[in-house]
């Protein structure tokens, strides 16, 4: 056919006629021609009779050829040109609509080989049936579309989707989108176990009245009313859910608006994750707080009125507060006093200063291991034991180790490891005799008529209820006319300072030397004095207990 102005030239492919042929004039193919090289889409005309194909120039570019080449027939010859995973459907999708010709046009989308690139491209297909005198199909025209850059972005958005699904639906968090009317437009796996549905697509379309009780659905539509119309967000807030079953649970919720490409609001967006089980043991733990509360109060009403027998049975131990011998126109007097400080309400350092013959005192101080009422309960069953010994009190070492035994006794039917160190001194005004008896315990802080202030030498021995056969030795001293003794629990001498020293029975000496106190209250006061300058604190770690007595002689 020759070629003329009016005509549209074409490339083809047949099995055995030329590569171009052009198309009878119909109007103005001049016209057309240019319109259609200015067009993106392409023009096929394919006869079904001849098995003749027609392409313009935008086909040619699309398959990758020089437009005066041969170009293969995509619907005879598919596997040329066409991807092979699109093949069959397109094969298939062609046959089915000539078969079965409709008003509607031929859609195909598929991949496409680029002959020079040797890459693929995404084209939609479009045709139309032509039908003869005999109603069957004689050619198939239509265009191609390029739709590379569509349906990669398409896939590139599927793809994301993909990975936002993919990653929500392994959170263990609830994630979902509303609209404005508070219905389920998306929701992840986590949210549909939460509901009790299958799966998210049916939560799509459902709004909280669905699950929810009504004043949690109130609650919630308000809520997120006022989210749309301000944009405040909420965030992190524990929030009660009460379900239609009458169950209820806890939860932390956010909610935050939703916005649309132009800025509009389309509903919004909540993250929230179970908390039930956090909020209802800090409820268990508030109101097991609140009866420990009420229990500490009862109990700490309870130690202040043992803390108030305790001092009141200790300021009763002190017989009278001088005790005196007269002898050849001479009397002879003990002046007591003592401090007792515990550092918590009741505490396991105890004294006793008790009458042993007319002119013969007992005075005893122990120190039971630990504090509080288990100390205290120790204390007071020593007192007890005393009386039990009370025969024995002028003789230290007997009344010591009777008293070790029956302690042991205690502890060893009770299953108890405990102990308690004790210094035990007796002394008689008319024999003027001092004895000192240790178990465990420090000595005693003399402070001689001279002013010097010194701690008897003693052998260690060990401290009462530890071992059934203990043994403890005796050390004398003579009694002086301004003799002042000092007996004292750790909680004196192991105070520390800010720096971890301890004081120790050295600095209570020396600081009783310089101060050189007046009288046994004195020398009690200063050596407590002491012993907060050293800490440089007003408070005690431990308790403390201090027994004192001084010694007077005067002509009658």
């Amino acid at each position: 056919m020759k070629k003329s102005v009016k005509t549209i030239e074409m490339s083809r492919n047949s099995d055995n006629s030329q590569p171009r042929r052009s198309v009878p004039d119909v109007f103005n193919w001049g016209l057309v021609r240019r319109a259609l090289r200015a067009a993106e889409e392409g023009v096929y005309c394919w006869n079904l009779e001849t098995g003749d194909i027609y392409y313009t120039e935008q086909c040619i570019r699309m398959m990758g050829l020089p437009v005066r080449e041969f170009a293969p027939n995509i619907f005879t010859s598919p596997e040329q040109t066409i991807h092979e995973d699109d093949r069959s459907y397109f094969i298939n999708a062609v046959q089915r609509y000539l078969d079965r010709p409709t008003t509607a046009p031929l859609r195909i989308e598929l991949r496409l080989l680029n002959q020079r690139s040797r890459g693929w491209r995404w084209i939609r297909v479009n045709g139309i049936v032509e039908k003869g005198r005999d109603k069957k199909p004689v050619q198939l025209v239509g265009v191609w579309v390029d739709i590379t850059r569509r349906k990669m972005a398409d896939m590139h958005a599927m793809e994301d989707r993909d990975l936002f699904r993919n990653l929500i639906n392994h959170l263990p968090d609830n994630i979902y989108y509303k609209n404005r009317e508070s219905r389920f437009v998306m929701a992840n796996e986590a949210t549909a176990r939460k509901m009790g549905v299958r799966t998210p697509s049916d939560l799509i379309g459902c709004k909280d009245t669905h699950f929810f009780s009504d004043d949690t659905t109130d609650v919630a539509r308000q809520e997120e009313l006022e989210i749309m119309r301000t944009g405040q967000p909420i965030t992190n807030r524990i929030h009660k859910e009460s379900w239609k079953g009458g169950q209820s649970s806890w939860c932390r919720l956010s909610k935050f608006p939703w916005y649309a490409t132009d800025g509009t609001v389309k509903g919004i967006v909540g993250i929230s994750s179970d908390v039930t089980e956090l909020v209802e043991t800090q409820q268990r733990y508030r109101r097991m707080a609140e009866q420990l509360d009420q229990r500490n109060k009862a109990l700490e009403k309870e130690i202040n009125l043992a803390r108030q027998i305790q001092f009141a049975l200790q300021s009763q131990r002190i017989p009278p507060r001088v005790w005196q011998h007269e002898e050849s126109r001479q009397k002879r007097t003990a002046h007591f006093h003592h401090i007792y400080s515990p550092c918590t309400g009741v505490a396991g350092d105890c004294f006793e200063v008790f009458p042993v013959s007319e002119s013969g005192v007992g005075m005893l101080i122990c120190d039971v291991m630990g504090h509080g009422v288990q100390a205290a309960l120790i204390a007071s069953m020593l007192r007890g034991l005393l009386e039990q010994f009370a025969s024995l009190a002028n003789t230290p070492t007997l009344f010591l180790s009777n008293l070790n035994r029956q302690l042991w006794g205690i502890f060893e039917r009770a299953k108890l490891t405990m102990f308690t160190t004790a210094c035990y001194v007796y002394f008689d005004l008319q024999t003027r005799r001092l004895t000192i008896t240790t178990a465990g315990h420090p000595a005693p802080i003399i402070l001689g008529a001279d002013g010097k202030a010194f701690q008897p030498l003693m052998r260690r021995s060990p401290a009462l209820g530890l071992l059934e056969q203990s043994t403890y030795r005796e050390s004398d001293i003579a009694l002086e006319a301004g003799m002042k003794l000092m007996l004292f629990t750790d909680g004196l001498t192991e105070a520390r300072n800010k720096t971890g020293d301890e004081m120790g029975a050295s600095h209570i000496m020396d600081y009783l030397q310089q101060s050189t106190p007046q009288n046994i209250k004195e020398m009690l006061d200063f050596a407590l004095a002491g012993m907060h300058s050293f800490t440089q604190s007003p408070e005690q770690d431990d308790d403390i207990c201090l027994v004192g007595v001084e010694f007077t002689e005067e002509l009658m």
